[in-house]
């Protein structure tokens, strides 16, 4: 929020100030004056907006809050003037050192218009603080103390998060749905009817020929026929519903089960009439305490709190009183706990806090946002720029809060390393949920309950700190976010928000025009663009390149085929992100020295327009990414002696691989000693790639590797990488049986045959006492595994599997009995069948 970009402000006055301080400065002393006034004034605002955000109350005036906004307000135009008028001290400073940026920064305002525009703007900003001012002692708000003692956290503690859900009170209802479920959908309040039927179409398993014509009477169709159990999840009104009955049978031939939610009565009433109505009811008291005390009574390692758990347990049961057994209130309350102190004064603070009243479960959502420490409050809010539902992936959220300024690294932590540890302290106080985890057990993707969300933009707008579509309003507006809407309609108020700072569009079926970029990329301050669109121009307006503070560029669409070279003038640019834009064929080279970068994310079918091979020789291009994270691109456009140049590469993948590619992966020091997930994909003709050069053992950090091509055989144990966790194979069309090398792969833990990656018949796990049995095997998947009849695992193979995965293996007729509790089998059509278990295989 403002008190970031004022952070960011004053650090850069702070540098300008200490350039200008010599004797060689006479020219500038006026500027000198103005910048070190910046300064003083941006550090009193930051301390008021502290203490103003820690007495704001929701009972407040709202003359109080407009009051604050307008100090936000100041605080973004400031940054604003900064970022106009200096937008290149810091690079000027280290490429021309200390004379040469005098000299630059005299040539800056010898300009008589240039000077005379920033005089004017300062003294503006001036009579705002005079008038600033002059309310604070209005409004009785000291520039003393700041959060209550919310601001200080501990970024990289451990967060006692909980493997099995904390599930209470509906154990019976879970097992009676566990073995029928076949589909389950988010709807939310602006659904599209098409996105959810095709949603339900792909879980249960209608061919995708069938869901791109007709889907409708195909999915009917095809339901009718079957036995399933779907749940349609926050439904808000009946047309939703009215609609997506065309798709869906009520009275298939098979027993079926068709589940509602939905906030609303009379949307359960008009569905299935008033016998079906089911009305969930508050936990009841015993439950409440049972869920509460087992999240909030966690050990925690490494204390010397003094635990009196008698008068805790008092304080507790008047806090669940006030909660009234909703279950969000109560992980609510038990989050703002968790990472607080366990004593009795710490406790009594939080009862303290919860407000009394009717709504109190709106006072609890407001207190866990006001608990927050400052820097994770835009953080939070961020997540209501998504959309109602959404999953959200880590990643993307992680490289939009970096691109906003919200984190910065520290010391030897990366920025995505910082924000990992932001997003695990949101989850640890239950304001976040985890959707999936990534097979290390880090968080791949994320959601934020719906009344959170509301939250986060009732907050946001009152702040304005971003604003929906529909809300845009005539104050300055920074950043705007459009979900499903026609981004012509943020076209069209585009002379409302000319001081915007971040847009963001999701699953837009528009398309859009040069003319309608041209007037996007006309916003002078944008740092965040992401736009999802059905169908893009051609090619790409050349004015991006004026966008000088842009950050963070997702363009996700088809038609686009060609970049401006005027990209290279993003000298701020951290995340250039096109997955799926297919057709993307001319790239400017000019982005291999993009200093900056930190994430490079292409599709299969992209490509470099200059880059080209002759002849073995490869055109003299600098190559400088001395800060590069992802790479994502296809070996077409990567000479590969290139890849010592990427040393700080976390994560590779590359289309296409060659034989130089591998052989330089395989050289004797590794690309990058900091790599930890490597994905490489060939050409069907090439099987003899890894016969000879393959040999990943130097990368002791890289703990995912995914191989997606012909081979003639697996490379041997002591070629693979020795901390291996996860290993995919797809398409290697092995003769010789696998299990014998993967098996020696000490610390493998999924391990994912996919589709066509082995043509024998029969698949043998050898047992005993041996370390060489897949000992810390947790996870194995076989999905499209034509060939093979028969799995064999002797006693003692497989000591810790807990999860075995079948797909698509029509011929598959023999697996352990053992197995059988662990096992989810299923055939093409996702339809679950007997599973034939092998009563004689040797255990």
């Amino acid at each position: 929020m403002a008190e970031i970009v004022l952070s960011a402000v004053i650090q850069k006055a702070a540098d300008i100030a200490a350039n200008l301080i010599s004797e060689e400065c006479t020219r500038l002393n006026w500027l000198q004056k103005d910048i070190s006034w910046i300064e003083t004034e941006m550090r009193r605002i930051q301390a008021f907006l502290k203490d103003a955000d820690a007495k704001q109350d929701e009972s407040e005036s709202e003359g109080l809050a407009n009051f604050v906004n307008d100090m936000r307000d100041l605080a973004y135009d400031v940054g604003d003037i900064m970022d106009t008028y200096f937008p290149k001290v810091v690079s000027q400073r280290r490429r021309k050192g200390f004379f040469g940026w005098l000299k630059f920064a005299a040539c800056i305002f010898s300009d008589w218009y240039v000077a005379h525009n920033f005089s004017v703007e300062i003294e503006q900003i001036r009579e705002r603080v005079k008038d600033i001012n002059e309310a604070r002692t209005t409004y009785g708000i000291t520039e003393n103390g700041g959060n209550t003692g919310s601001d200080t956290w501990n970024a990289r503690r451990s967060y006692p998060h909980v493997e099995e859900p904390n599930v209470v009170g509906f154990e019976e209802h879970i097992d009676k749905l566990k073995a029928k479920l076949l589909a389950w959908v988010f709807v939310s309040q602006k659904p599209s009817i098409q996105e959810l039927l095709q949603d339900i179409a792909g879980q249960v398993g209608l061919e995708k020929e069938k869901r791109e014509e007709q889907l409708e009477a195909n999915l009917f169709n095809f339901l009718m026929q079957k036995r399933y159990v779907i749940v349609i999840d926050d439904i808000w009104d009946t047309p939703t519903w009215d609609a997506l009955s065309n798709g869906i049978p009520k009275n298939s031939e098979n027993p079926s089960r068709i589940i509602i939610t939905s906030r609303k009565t009379d949307v359960g009433i008009h569905i299935g009439g008033q016998s079906s109505l089911h009305t969930l009811q508050p936990m009841d008291s015993e439950n409440s305490k049972k869920l509460f005390f087992k999240l909030v009574m966690v050990p925690q390692e490494n204390t010397n709190e003094t635990i009196d758990r008698f008068q805790l347990e008092e304080l507790g049961e008047k806090m669940l009183h006030k909660c009234g057994g909703v279950p969000l209130a109560i992980v609510l309350t038990a989050g703002l706990l968790l990472l607080k102190e366990k004593t009795k004064q710490a406790w009594e603070g939080v009862l303290a806090s919860m407000g009394k009243g009717q709504d109190e479960c709106s006072k609890i959502l407001a207190l866990s946002y006001k608990d927050l420490p400052t820097d994770l409050k835009p953080c939070f809010l961020y997540f209501g720029v998504f959309p109602e539902d959404y999953e959200i992936s880590a990643v993307e959220l992680i490289n939009l809060w970096a691109a906003e300024g919200f984190i910065q690294g520290r010391g030897e932590q990366e920025v995505e390393e910082v924000g990992e540890d932001y997003l695990n302290n949101l989850i640890a106080r239950n304001l976040i949920q985890v959707a999936r985890k990534k097979f290390d057990g880090r968080i791949k993707s994320c959601r934020i309950h719906d009344l959170l969300h509301e939250l986060c933009i009732k907050v946001a707008e009152k702040r304005n700190f971003f604003n929906t579509l529909q809300n845009v309003t005539s104050n300055p507006v920074r950043r705007v976010t459009v979900h499903r809407s026609k981004i012509r309609e943020h076209i069209a108020l585009r002379f409302r928000t000319p001081k915007l700072h971040a847009l963001l569009c999701f699953n837009n079926d528009d398309s859009i025009c040069r003319k309608d970029l041209k007037s996007i990329i006309g916003v002078r301050f944008l740092r965040v663009l992401r736009i999802e669109v059905r169908l893009f121009p051609s090619s790409f307006p050349s004015e991006i390149g004026n966008l000088s503070d842009l950050s963070y560029l997702r363009l996700r669409g088809k038609g686009l085929e060609k970049l401006p070279r005027t990209i290279s003038k993003l000298k701020y640019l951290l995340t250039l992100d096109f997955p799926f834009c297919r057709v993307l064929k001319f790239l400017p080279d000019v982005i291999w020295k993009m200093k900056q970068l930190r994430h490079i994310c292409l599709g299969r079918l992209s490509c470099f327009g200059r880059v080209e091979q002759k002849m073995d020789r490869w055109y003299p291009i600098e190559i400088s990414l001395p800060n590069l994270q992802t790479l994502i691109v296809r070996s077409y456009d990567l000479n590969p002696i290139w890849l010592h140049k990427f040393t700080s590469l976390r994560k590779l993948h590359i289309w296409d691989s060659t034989e130089g590619i591998m052989k330089e992966l395989s050289g004797p020091m590794p690309v990058s000693e900091k790599l930890e997930k490597l994905q490489l994909q060939w050409f069907s003709s090439r099987a003899d790639l890894f016969d000879q050069t393959f040999n990943l053992f130097g990368y002791r950090n890289l703990s995912k590797l995914h191989l997606e091509g012909p081979m003639n055989k697996l490379p041997s144990p002591d070629k693979l990488p020795p901390n291996l966790t996860k290993l995919t194979l797809k398409e290697n069309y092995l003769e010789d049986e696998p299990m014998e090398t993967l098996k020696k792969l000490p610390k493998l833990k999924i391990l994912i045959l996919g589709l066509n990656s082995y043509k024998g018949t029969r698949m043998v796990c050898s047992g005993g006492l041996a370390d060489h049995n897949f000992i810390q095997l947790e996870e194995l998947v076989f999905d499209s595994l034509f060939w093979l009849e028969e799995l064999i695992v002797e006693e003692g193979g497989m000591p810790r599997l807990n999860k075995l995965r079948i797909r698509y293996c029509p011929m598959l007729a023999m697996v352990p009995e053992r197995f059988r509790s662990i096992t989810t089998w299923k055939k093409a059509d996702w339809t679950r069948q007997e599973i034939p278990w092998n009563d004689h295989v040797r255990m």
